[in-house]
């Protein structure tokens, strides 16, 4: 007679192999050892289960690869520091110390093989071949037992038996053609993607009165079906698999599942690898980020923001109404020239105090003069409307590399508008344009603007640091000029000081517009 009820199927079987079996405990049960390895792998397998479900796997923190110094050969390698990370069965990787790969024999080296990866021996030097080699440095979880006693009595023999297990991390070299990219594949979108449908295929028609579009409720929101797709695909094909551990002498590695590091060059010296330099300690890293992290993307704190603008101190709203005298004298004066009236004379670009100091360095490549967009709005008194300009930027002024920031980038910036536009407009010696009201709106396309880690920069709001929590946008502010004086005397009130120079970063270096490279206007024209 069974003592198990009938029941419906389920959707485990247990047995020696699964992580989804536990003890149950009675009155009068005996326990013997192969009951407490149960207990401690149940529990072991489940955190690893949650570890690598929802955390993901990658390194958390730490692990810094860095050469060590090549002054003499004693010193050559490379030492990787402490650390966390999960591998990809969930197993926690905690490096308690640094640790000093000089020589083969610190590094486990990996082949290649139908079966997975297998342990190598150290690569040899070929005869004619003093190239450097590219290998990839990655964290194995390993484990060793320790603390050994003495077992036996007077029936069984004596023998060792360790009473714990040390858990580790292990470093292996792999040979490579190209660095690998750590970020995981996107899994594919909800719809198929398709080719675009031919030239001769894409004609416009007028579609069909019907019904109103099915609009998703707030609480079955589209994404959710994205979500829901996704996690259909992302199975685990072990999810209650156990997964053995390869024997290397007293050790026991997860050779299948190391945390990619880093990118390193091996070389030889009399015929013996050694490794050389690390190429890049970051790019192969795929990464287990935890909550603290994610919650500072969301936040944005990744990213490169405008810190500071030349006209900060026209942003508040009590302080919009500025000067004619005080904008003047965001424009630095050109030296004289003989005939500056002459129609088709350009002149040189003039400097401007509208500069932009950014939280970190930004590429200098993509200061173009597109990155401003400066407009004059005027009312039509006839029609009371506005009537809009643009102030024509015809080139960027960039501050010197600050120590320390990659080469090419910059932390500030300034534009230079078109000499005739000053000229017409700002010089005292002149007319002004602005003999009435006019709203000036600055725009910074923050989208066009790249940091040193390729990122666009933060845009967003009218203040400064600017917002946003997403690479790219804009930065949009105004303030509004006060007519300009009838009969300008030419003197420092009213912005006439010849010698006037704009007070924004120090340093900087003229960035050309390339559409104006092409010809450059002589210095004088009658």
């Amino acid at each position: 007679m069974s003592c198990d009820p009938p029941a419906p199927k389920a959707a485990t079987t247990c047995g020696p192999c699964s992580a989804s079996e536990r003890n149950r405990y009675f009155p009068g049960r005996r326990l013997s050892v192969a009951d407490y390895q149960l207990e401690q792998r149940h529990l072991i397998e489940r955190r690893r289960l949650i570890n690598r479900a929802m955390l993901g796997w990658g390194v958390v923190e730490g692990m810094a690869v860095e050469t060590i110094t090549q002054d003499a050969e004693k010193n050559r390698g490379v030492v990787v520091g402490p650390g966390f990370a999960l591998d990809p069965r969930g197993r926690e990787l905690v490096a308690c110390d640094a640790v000093e790969l000089r020589s083969a024999c610190d590094i486990l080296w990996l082949e290649r093989s139908k079966g997975g990866l297998e342990p190598a021996e150290p690569p040899q030097q070929e005869e004619g071949d003093a190239a450097p080699r590219h290998y990839l440095l990655s964290a194995h979880y390993a484990e060793r037992p320790v603390d050994s006693v003495s077992i036996g009595d007077d029936c069984t023999p004596a023998r060792c038996e360790a009473t714990h297990i040390c858990e580790t991390v292990v470093y292996s070299f792999i040979r490579i053609d190209a660095c690998p990219s750590g970020l995981a594949p996107c899994p594919d979108p909800f719809w198929p993607r398709g080719d675009c449908p031919s030239v001769d295929e894409r004609w416009w028609s007028v579609p069909e009165p019907g019904a109103d579009p099915a609009i998703a409720r707030i609480s079955d929101r589209g994404p959710h079906r994205q979500l829901a797709k996704w996690s259909l695909e992302r199975l685990d094909k072990g999810l209650c698999r156990i997964d053995c551990l390869d024997r290397l002498g007293p050790l026991l590695v997860a050779l299948d599942d190391g945390v990619p590091l880093a990118c390193v060059t091996v070389g030889f010296d009399c015929g013996k690898p050694y490794a050389m330099s690390v190429d890049k300690s970051w790019y192969p890293r795929r990464l287990a980020s935890p909550n603290p992290t994610l919650f500072d993307l969301i936040r944005g704190c990744d990213l490169t923001r405008i810190k500071d603008v030349g006209w900060a101190e026209w942003l508040p709203h009590d302080r919009r109404v500025v000067p004619f005298n005080a904008f003047a004298k965001k424009f630095a004066a050109p030296a004289p020239v003989s005939n500056p009236k002459a129609k088709r004379y350009k002149g040189e670009p003039v400097a401007t105090d509208f500069w932009l100091c950014f939280t970190g360095p930004v590429q200098t490549a993509s200061l173009t003069p597109d990155i401003f967009a400066i407009t004059l709005v005027q009312r039509d008194e006839n029609e009371d409307v506005g009537e809009v300009r643009r102030m024509p930027v015809r080139a960027i002024d960039v501050a010197s590399q600050t120590a320390g920031d990659p080469d090419g980038t910059t932390r500030a910036c300034r534009p230079r508008v078109s000499f005739r536009f000053w000229n017409g407009e700002i010089n005292p010696d002149n007319s002004s344009g602005f003999e009435q009201e006019t709203l000036v709106e600055i725009e910074v396309r923050t989208a066009f603007i790249i940091d040193a880690l390729g990122q666009k920069v933060a845009g967003g709001g009218r203040y400064v640091p600017s917002d946003n929590c997403a690479p790219g946008g804009r930065f949009l502010s105004s303030f509004v000029v006060e007519p300009s004086p009838e009969e300008p005397d030419g003197g420092e009130a009213d912005g006439g000081d010849k010698d006037n120079v704009p007070a924004g970063p120090p340093d900087v270096k003229k960035q050309d517009d390339p559409s104006q490279r092409a010809a450059t206007p002589p210095a004088q024209e009658a």
